[in-house]
């Protein structure tokens, strides 16, 4: 049986920085079937190792300053991250971390065939909530990952036929 994992990252209390874990949350709402798992890693991923041993396909999803307008997606596959983790380590702290994770999960032996890093350029990085352009890449993001599971065969494409309305809660301030 194919199994897949689906790991955000990011910073709920500063502004775009929260839509890796506002993409889990969105799966969340949804039925999965159980050989699809949903991570949320917070701001520092150095445990997602946990959630990529014994699977078929691992997809990240996090915000990465890349030099891209904010709400521009860009996927890279392992090889691209590899390639270019050496410069992308010192500009975003949280994937120093990944790639901790990613090295140790190679080393156990149990490293998914095929992983998908899904980078959103985040543009506000204060208060809470996404900017206009951050959310319109977030829903593009979910669809992506859908249909990566589709094509995977994780997924029927039934899944992909009725677009859902994703309900994010945004904590208040209590004064």
């Amino acid at each position: 049986m194919k199994k897949a994992s689906i790991i955000g990252f990011g910073d709920v209390r500063r502004g775009d920085l929260c839509v890796g874990s506002c993409v889990i949350e969105a799966l969340e709402q949804e039925r999965w079937e159980d050989a699809i798992q949903l991570a949320y890693v917070g701001d520092n991923p150095r445990d997602a190792d946990l959630w990529l041993c014994d699977i078929d396909l691992a997809i990240i999803v996090g915000p990465a300053h890349i030099g891209s307008r904010p709400g521009e997606i860009r996927c890279w596959d392992l090889t691209t991250f590899t390639q270019n983790s050496g410069w992308f380590i010192n500009s975003c702290r949280a994937t120093e971390s990944l790639a901790g994770a990613l090295l140790r999960a190679q080393i156990a032996g149990g490293f998914p065939e095929n992983v998908l890093f899904l980078w959103i350029e985040p543009g506000n990085t204060e208060g809470l909530g996404m900017s206009k352009e951050v959310r319109k890449a977030f829903r593009r993001s979910i669809r992506m990952i859908k249909e990566n599971l589709v094509q995977k065969g994780l997924l029927p494409v039934t899944c992909l036929k009725v677009a859902s309305i994703y309900r994010l809660e945004v904590p208040r301030m209590v004064a």
